[in-house]
Order: C-alpha cells, then sequence, then structure tokens
C-alpha cells in the first residue's frame, strides 16, 4: 500500500479515536458538547496535528523536532480541555488518554496489519501473522 494512503488511514484511525475519547471523556454532562465542536477540534488536532508532524521538517528544515512534534502533542494537550471548558475531574482522565493514543493506534496497527511506521518504539512488535507464521515453523 502506498506511504500516503497509509498515513490517511493512520489519520482516520486517530480522528475517530479522538471523537471518542473526547465523547467518552464529557460523556456526564448534562450539556454534551456539538458534533460540530468534536469534529472542529478533531480537525485542528489530529489532521492539522498529523500533516504539521509528518511534513514540517521538510517545509521547513531547520526547525528542531522538538517543535514539530511537540507543537502537536501541546496542542492535543491543550485545546481539547480549553475550549470544551473540561472540569479538574475530566482533565485528569483526558491527559492520560491523550498521551496513550498515538502507542494504541500503533500498537493495534502493529498487531493486525503489520504497519510499523506510525510510531517508533525502541522495540519491535510483531503482527498477529508475524506471529502465527513463527508458531508453523
Amino acid at each position: 500500500m502506498q506511504d500516503i494512503a497509509r498515513f490517511l488511514i493512520f489519520m482516520a484511525a486517530a480522528f475517530l479515536l479522538f471523537i471518542a475519547v473526547l465523547s467518552f471523556i464529557t460523556r456526564k454532562r448534562t450539556g454534551r458538547p456539538s458534533a460540530g465542536l468534536l469534529l472542529t477540534l478533531a480537525m485542528i488536532v489530529v489532521v492539522a496535528g498529523m500533516i504539521f508532524a509528518r511534513y514540517a521538517h521538510l517545509w521547513l528544515p531547520t526547525l528542531p523536532w522538538q517543535i514539530y512534534y511537540g507543537l502537536p502533542a501541546f496542542i492535543t494537550l491543550t485545546l481539547a480541555p480549553l475550549a470544551l471548558r473540561m472540569s479538574r475531574a475530566e482533565i485528569a482522565q483526558y491527559i492520560p488518554m491523550a498521551f496513550l493514543m498515538a502507542p494504541l493506534i500503533h500498537l493495534v496497527f502493529s498487531l493486525l496489519v503489520g504497519w510499523h511506521d506510525y510510531m517508533p518504539f525502541p522495540f519491535y512488535i510483531p503482527s498477529v501473522a508475524e506471529l502465527l507464521a513463527s508458531k508453523v515453523r
């Protein structure tokens, strides 16, 4: 599969997961956030963030890596709590989930389809197919 197609699939998965996390975090509110607000946040945080993280080093080669990875992370951690006016209890749930979203997507795609390029881990995660093939030998 072409690299851009895989990137779009990763982006779609991250988009849906981000919407799910925000919906889960705000589930106990009497006035739930509108779909438009959740979609807008997901477009900024996920779509713009992933595009920036992927291409900023090409567009601005002198930009330090801390910026093209750090800025999307900072926006992920701050924009939703501010825009949704999260309570402290909601923020306490959101922050750990925000840190775990990318590794979870990487783990799922590594295990299920053998795509290891979303997020580098310091160790290799074999796919289920690789694990099954090694058991057969």
